[in-house]
């Protein structure tokens, strides 16, 4: 395997779901980690299982606090940023519209922010959208597209008249912040890049399927036939940071079981 580069790996929403599987993945890859959710226990708790004694450390807090930037660039300590797995989210029934925008899209445009910068060289930061930005296709990607600072996402409010619709365009302002950012990230020697997964067995996909037996609609129709396994997406994270991905930036990769791509193909 080709060696990571060097810097410590940050992983938000580490304390479950994608996160957690991301940090199994990350520790047994060898990185040292930087493990980021909102409550302390939580993610000591996923820090205390992982398969290295060394070299794993937590910082709780809301990644949509102004000032959660400060509190991760001291946590870093001056350490270069190897990788970033940026999980943490809300689903639609988690949240309302203004806070469905301020987590996923605004906190991440801080996120961004603080590590662009402190990017090692080699490095990559993976961001998680969703299969739900390729659903709303480009219509509103030129309003979309206008939101470049966190203050201005408020804005869109206005295009989201439910928390369904806020969660698929925050996700793709997530997939758009990509392709903006990807310059900016290659002057450091960077990547960036985004994941977009399709529905997921994890604690949130289940409460979202619950609420929405759409979904499960969905699921029944895609070509795998199956909500896909949350160690299957943090895979795929886990190769876009390593060096064996070293030519790949500015892309949004679907993992979804083939759903967008089955129903393209159909329309």
């Amino acid at each position: 395997m080709s060696a990571n580069p060097t810097g410590i790996a940050v992983i938000t929403g580490a304390a479950s779901g994608m996160g957690q599987a991301a940090a199994q993945l990350m520790a047994k890859a060898g990185w040292p980690l930087l493990l980021c959710d909102l409550k302390a226990e939580p993610l000591q708790q996923v820090a205390h299982e992982l398969p290295q004694a060394k070299g794993v450390e937590t910082l709780a807090g809301d990644i949509a606090d102004p000032a959660y930037g400060e509190k991760l660039v001291a946590a870093l300590a001056g350490r270069p940023v190897g990788a970033l797995v940026h999980c943490a989210g809300l689903s639609p029934t988690l949240a309302d519209v203004a806070r469905i925008l301020d987590v996923n899209l605004a906190a991440t445009m801080r996120l961004v922010d603080v590590v662009r910068p402190r990017m090692a060289e080699g490095a990559a930061a993976v961001l998680f959208a969703s299969s739900a930005a390729h659903m709303i296709g480009s219509a509103m990607d030129e309003q979309i597209s206008k939101v470049t600072t966190p203050d201005a996402v408020k804005s869109l409010i206005a295009l989201s008249p439910d928390t369904g619709t806020a969660y698929s365009v925050s996700k793709r302002g997530v997939f758009l912040l990509v392709r903006r950012e990807a310059k900016a990230f290659g002057q450091h020697g960077a990547r960036i890049v985004s994941i977009s997964p399709g529905i997921i067995d994890t604690p949130m996909g289940r409460a979202e399927m619950k609420g929405h037996p759409i979904m499960q609609q969905l699921v029944d129709a895609s070509p795998l036939k199956r909500s896909a396994r949350a160690e299957e997406v943090a895979a795929v994270a886990v190769f876009l940071c390593s060096a064996a991905a070293s030519f790949v930036t500015a892309i949004d990769v679907l993992v979804d079981g083939g759903s967008i791509g089955s129903m393209n193909a159909g329309s």
